[in-house]
């Protein structure tokens, strides 16, 4: 965080006199990477992702309405802390004003702010640098308002900014991540009942994020899909089945099932089922020390989510593919809605720098892209504190 404080300070002032008294409060949220699960949240089903060493910082003082700068889009926007009207154009600041109404909506009372945000999460890479905003602005507004809420609760509101206010068709995985994800650890979703559990990630293994220099807009690829595995859902309901998501079929359901929905539909309807599947294994294969074999379920994660979810691309098949070939690479899928972003890579610590070298050098030969590369450790969920001016 070296330069982070002093930077926005100095941003916050030009927009609000602050003094020696001032009530200032700094949130830290980090990013988040899908390690399993892809399209599973939304679905009522099973995931495991991981936050990083990327992050969005937010530093406020209350105020009587809403102020916020934003250093990477260098744009300031002023409104009302309550009142506000749905989102049409998913802007960034969209998500800010989101979080407010939804605490409106909640009925949590709150003042305005006057704030500057920054960060170090990569736009449109597939690492929720939307839910990383969301998930310190509430974590901000409600330490600023002395709002009591369980980290869950604010989580929540997190998501509903996004999914209601802004109308992105996510899961709760992103923001869940970001706020409740413990360090060195993977974080466990049962997004049907909100349920959370902790999976230690072995030491000897690193996380490699790899952008493939492909961007989508995340909510086509969401959208879309999830479109489809709510006509699934509909389709069986319609046969008789008592379900209300597809998270709810286990693996002996979908011989059935997809005769019941039909070729098309069913091909979605296997790969949710299925991804459950790999994310109930995995957890046991993590607790178990039997990482390996963990990795072999990302590689067929992979596979999945193109053949049979349709959602990956050339560029992420053969980053995949790159990295299958090098050494202490254990195992590799795309991460994210798909259709470009990135892929995650579980590698051996000691050979992460040479893998990153490796894979970023033939990817570059082989399309003339320059892929980013991060290598991270998982920092853990968010982070609240007050500080003084003198602290930058």
């Amino acid at each position: 965080m070296t330069g982070v404080v002093p930077r926005l300070l100095e941003e916050l002032q030009t927009l609000t006199d602050v003094s020696e008294d001032s009530e200032l409060v700094l949130a830290q949220a980090p990013g988040r990477v899908e390690i399993l699960g892809n399209h599973t949240d939304y679905n009522g089903g099973l995931v495991l992702a991981a936050t990083i060493e990327r992050y969005v910082w937010a530093l406020g003082v209350p105020s009587e309405r809403v102020t916020v700068r934003s250093l990477i889009f260098d744009e300031t926007v002023e409104f009302d802390h309550i009142g506000q009207h749905r989102a049409l154009t998913n802007e960034w600041h969209d998500y800010v004003r989101g979080v407010f109404w939804a605490l409106e909506r909640r009925g949590r009372p709150t003042t305005g702010m006057t704030a500057v945000i920054d960060g170090s999460v990569p736009i449109r890479a597939g690492l929720s640098s939307s839910a990383a905003l969301e998930v310190a602005i509430v974590n901000l507004v409600a330490h600023l308002n002395g709002l009591q809420m369980e980290p869950k609760s604010l989580a929540m509101i997190a998501f509903e900014a996004e999914r209601l206010f802004c109308g992105v068709s996510c899961g709760i995985m992103d923001q869940f991540t970001a706020q409740l994800c413990r360090p060195d650890s993977l974080l466990e979703i049962h997004c049907a009942n909100m349920q959370t559990a902790d999976v230690a990630l072995p030491p000897e293994l690193a996380i490699l994020i790899i952008d493939s220099g492909v961007s989508r807009t995340a909510g086509d690829a969401l959208n879309e899909r999830r479109i489809e595995c709510d006509r699934a859902v509909i389709a069986l309901r319609r046969a008789g089945w008592d379900i209300s998501a597809l998270g709810q079929l286990r693996v002996g359901h979908l011989e059935r099932a997809i005769d019941t929905v039909g070729t098309a539909l069913g091909k979605r309807v296997e790969h949710v089922v299925r991804e459950n599947e790999r994310v109930r294994r995995g957890v046991r294969l993590l607790r178990d020390g039997r990482y390996r074999e963990f990795g072999e379920l990302l590689y067929e994660s992979h596979s999945s989510s193109k053949e049979l979810f349709e959602v990956s691309h050339p560029n992420l098949d053969l980053l995949v593919e790159i990295a299958r070939q090098q050494r202490g690479v254990v195992g590799a899928r795309l991460t994210g809605a798909g259709l470009g972003g990135s892929v995650v890579i579980l590698a051996e610590r000691s050979d992460a720098r040479d893998i990153a070298i490796a894979v970023g050098r033939q990817y570059q030969m082989e399309t003339g892209l320059e892929p980013d590369v991060i290598i991270t450790g998982i920092p853990g969920g968010v982070t609240v504190r007050r500080i003084t001016q003198l602290a930058g």
